[in-house]
């Protein structure tokens, strides 16, 4: 556990060599992808959230710890994919349009994949229409809707609005998240599922599955 301390300090540190390095030698030791996630990544965000309320931070340390984030979770990917042995359902995900953020989507998608999602990730900045195809094509059955600004929280729900109109809305179960998103705000807009985080995403995302609610 010594390795994933020294990766949570690389990342509060913005140190994003130290970062990668340090993720690398947590595979090399055996520690699984979602441990390195939750006591590593997800801890060392935290610190970075609390330093940015108190001033301590501001945004040139903010956007190094954001860049060491994506690239560990980039180290980490492969080896969750390939510890999946089975499949336990699809998932369509993306960040809504005029929202370009991704790390929190990102650790929310590498948990649904080491609990054993297929994920189909359509990136950042997704209008509504797009999300409409990919749920054509791709038949999942979650589509998971990120956003972080309170300002694009209407395109979740224009994105809903799209699939109702394109007769997809009983055909797929919606999940949605982000910082500004709420429980009530997810019941208003009729999402089927509000994750707080990532690790409650999933719980939910399976709760879905298996067809309870929200």
């Amino acid at each position: 556990m010594k390795t994933v301390r020294q990766l949570e300090c690389a990342i509060v540190k913005g140190n994003i060599k130290r970062a990668v390095a340090l993720t690398e030698r947590c595979l090399q030791e055996g520690l699984p992808p979602s441990l390195v996630i939750e006591r590593g990544i997800l801890r060392g965000l935290e610190i970075v959230g609390e330093k940015w309320k108190t001033y301590e931070y501001f945004i040139p340390n903010v956007l190094v710890s954001a860049m060491a984030t994506k690239l560990s979770l980039q180290t980490l990917h492969e080896a969750v994919k390939s510890s999946v042995t089975s499949c336990i359902g699809k998932a369509v995900a993306g960040t809504v349009k005029g929202d370009v953020h991704d790390i929190g989507k990102n650790i929310v998608l590498m948990f649904m994949e080491t609990a054993g999602f297929e994920v189909i990730d359509l990136g950042i900045d997704v209008p509504p229409e797009q999300f409409v195809r990919a749920v054509k094509r791709e038949k999942p059955d979650l589509l998971v809707l990120s956003c972080l600004y309170t300002l694009t929280m209407h395109a979740m729900e224009d994105t809903l609005i799209a699939l109702k109109k394109a007769g997809l809305r009983g055909k797929v179960k919606t999940l949605v998240g982000g910082a500004p998103i709420t429980r009530e705000f997810a019941e208003s807009i009729g999402a089927d599922g509000f994750g707080m985080d990532a690790v409650d995403g999933v719980r939910k995302a399976k709760e879905l599955l298996n067809g309870s609610g929200a």
